[in-house]
């Protein structure tokens, strides 16, 4: 299995797919927009790459069990929480400032 920062440096869809956990939970902006497990979030790959989506992945923020990840796409976020080494949960924020309040406010 390939790391979670290999994956993402890689721009692979298909690298990051195998550092996912299978009952990964993303969030997404929209009410109902969520994904319950590595299916589901395997389903909404093959969606962006039917419309031919490009993710230019940057991780802008690497701090214990979260990356925060700036996808390249229209400015949000992406907060990505790990179990041991893979993506347990993705959790998506409309812009680089609240993802990273998200870490930095945690309770934990």
């Amino acid at each position: 299995m390939v790391s979670v920062r290999a994956a993402i440096e890689s721009r692979s869809l298909d690298d990051f797919a195998d550092a996912l956990t299978d009952d990964v939970v993303w969030i997404g902006l929209w009410p109902g927009e969520i994904c319950r497990n590595r299916d589901d979030v395997l389903e909404m790959f093959a969606r962006m790459r039917e419309r031919e989506v490009q993710v230019r992945p940057q991780v802008v923020l690497d701090k214990d069990d979260a990356i925060v990840l700036d996808p390249g796409l229209d400015g949000r976020h992406h907060v990505l929480i790990l179990r041991g080494d893979a993506v347990s949960e993705v959790r998506v924020y409309p812009d680089r400032g609240s993802a990273l309040a998200s870490i930095e406010e945690r309770p934990w």
